[in-house]
């Protein structure tokens, strides 16, 4: 055997070792978020929405939102507060079930003693997983709720009721191995997403080449995109040059080829373990003869950022969403800003941002949402303020009502439209980076977009 081809096996098993580290430091790493959750989150969330017995049913084949919270792939994973610090954990039907960690489960058995082990309990109260509210805590299936009516009986079937608040506050109340693990994707996809920007040729590079390069380098890292196929680059606005003049590029396929002038919104959401972020990248590439953006332009960031800082210190534990985006709301329009809340992201809110025409005053909407485990915005749990996710608006599920709790993962997201004289028209700036909210307030975990990205 030559060096060479010695020197690539070595390389070769190097690179397998490090890939199996790294899948053993995740699975290490997610039981020690399950049993930090159910050790110092579980007792809380359940007490607190009063619920005596939680029953999350998971069949095999139909992949449900928690499988990855439980670490099981199927069965009758039961939860019950006998009351001391500690809530019984107990797994049914879990002959062919795949278990990450049994030392977190007290009890197993099979489905046929379920009967006996809930009736020496006798719960007032019984939290199953369906809801007409929230997606994560309506995973039982039509077939499996009428199995479980004829396991329990009539007596305690009239106990039923929907898990939708202690999967909520189960999933927003973290511990700090979750936050680690969420700064640390947000982090990775930070530098991925400057860096493609970056390598962007003017005239050469497509929008949907960047969306592949930024999925291959985030796949060495176990990280996926939320959704199939390229995440790529959004193009606003193209600002050829004072002949041309500006020519809107909103939504330009997947194979436009960026241009000088061209300003970009990239919003990306990833995936690693049971873990999701979304939050976005603006980048500004370069006229000839440009050193900077357009003055306009800079002065319509800098409206977007001086909101960001009057917002931050609006967002508090302990209040609700709904009270937070009124104090947000307020606290903007005292600083001179004019409020447009958008309702439908289309032909109505378009017509509430040409409304203040060449009004020197920026218009705003707020769109803090949900965020932190797999999915986001309507599929994850937690406070949410903005108009249209409040009280079913627009068939989104309310979230007004849900209080922010101590470390709330959440969506930092805005919209600041400011008129641009170069351009000849208002545009608007959507700002969004993922923060957490603790008692001190709002606090970043990783660098957020405070700049403009140029690329020369």
């Amino acid at each position: 055997m030559n060096f060479k081809n010695y020197a690539y096996i070595i390389f070769f098993s190097f690179q397998v070792f490090t890939v199996a580290q790294d899948a053993k430091a995740r699975f290490e790493m997610m039981n020690t978020i399950r049993r930090d959750k159910l050790d110092l989150v579980l007792p809380g969330a359940m007490r607190d929405n009063n619920i005596d017995v939680w029953i999350h049913v998971i069949r095999r084949g139909d992949p449900d939102p928690m499988e990855l919270d439980f670490g099981v792939n199927m069965g009758h994973i039961i939860f019950t507060d006998n009351g001391g610090d500690r809530i019984e954990r107990a797994l049914f039907g879990n002959r062919f079930a795949e278990v990450a960690d049994e030392s977190i489960y007290d009890v197993f058995g099979n489905d046929d003693e379920i009967t006996d082990y809930i009736a020496k309990r006798d719960p007032k109260t019984i939290a199953v997983n369906m809801s007409d509210w929230i997606t994560v805590a309506d995973g039982l299936s039509h077939t499996n709720y009428l199995n479980l009516i004829n396991i329990l009986g009539k007596k305690y079937s009239n106990r039923l009721v929907s898990s939708e608040n202690v999967v909520t506050d189960f999933q927003v109340r973290r511990v700090q191995s979750e936050i680690i693990a969420f700064a640390n994707i947000c982090e990775i996809q930070r530098r991925v997403m400057e860096e493609a920007l970056k390598m962007i040729r003017p005239g050469i590079t497509t929008r949907e080449q960047i969306g592949w390069l930024a999925q291959d380098e985030l796949s060495k890292s176990g990280i996926y995109p939320s959704l199939f196929g390229a995440p790529m680059p959004g193009i606003l606005y193209f600002g050829s040059d004072n002949k041309t003049g500006v020519v809107h590029r909103e939504g330009s396929g997947p194979e436009y080829r960026f241009q000088r002038g061209d300003f970009i919104s990239w919003d990306l959401g990833v995936h690693y373990m049971n873990y999701g972020t979304d939050y976005k990248r603006n980048a500004y590439i370069l006229n000839d003869g440009e050193t900077q953006p357009p003055q306009g332009l800079i002065h319509a960031w800098n409206r977007g950022q001086d909101a960001r800082k009057i917002i931050r210190k609006n967002i508090k534990v302990g209040r609700n969403a709904r009270e937070t985006l009124a104090s947000c709301a307020k606290a903007l329009e005292d600083a001179g800003y004019v409020y447009t809340p958008f309702t439908d992201f289309f032909e109505k809110d378009k017509k509430l941002i040409e409304s203040l025409g060449k009004s020197k005053k920026s218009g705003f909407s707020i769109d803090c949402h949900t965020v932190g485990n797999t999915g986001n915005s309507e599929i994850s749990v937690g406070p949410s303020f903005a108009p249209f996710r409040d009280i079913s608006a627009n068939g989104y599920s309310g979230r007004g009502h849900l209080i922010i709790r101590e470390n709330n993962l959440f969506a930092f997201e805005y919209m600041i439209h400011t008129w641009i004289p170069e351009w000849g028209r208002r545009v608007s700036i959507n700002f969004e980076d993922n923060a957490i909210v603790t008692s001190k307030g709002v606090e970043f975990l990783y660098p957020v977009n405070e700049k403009i990205i140029l690329i020369p």
